[in-house]
């Protein structure tokens, strides 16, 4: 396991999930202030590629199923939500949650992996 690799797509996930949930949030404001643009679809779905991507590479050689479990689970809550918000006001809440979980997962898999690191480095 290279814990630098996994850690660059923790940080990754955490600023790719922390912006997604502003852009969330502040959109209702944005748009009072005539900036219409945020609501561009690519937004939403460039979220969700670097949610993917974030996820894919922090869990693909990780030993620690629960936070792979929590992570993966949040991503799928957080794509349905995403995808059907329009459709499901209450998904628009949802989304926000799972979002929330995206980035608790990436900080407890940071905090596991440095863990795991410093069990090794402790063995050699």
């Amino acid at each position: 396991m290279n814990p630098t690799k996994i850690n660059k797509a923790d940080l990754i996930g955490i600023l790719s999930s922390s912006i997604c949930l502003v852009h969330c949030l502040a959109t209702p404001l944005l748009i009072a202030f005539g900036a219409e643009f945020i609501t561009n679809p690519f937004f939403k779905y460039l979220f969700l590629i670097l949610s993917f991507a974030s996820i894919f590479k922090a869990t693909e050689k990780v030993t620690n199923i629960k936070n792979a479990t929590l992570l993966w689970v949040s991503f799928w809550g957080f794509l349905f939500s995403t995808l059907f918000q329009e459709t499901y006001e209450w998904l628009h809440y949802s989304g926000y949650l799972f979002a929330i979980l995206i980035i608790i997962g990436h900080i407890l898999n940071i905090k596991y992996c440095r863990e795991c690191l410093t069990q090794n480095e402790n063995e050699n």
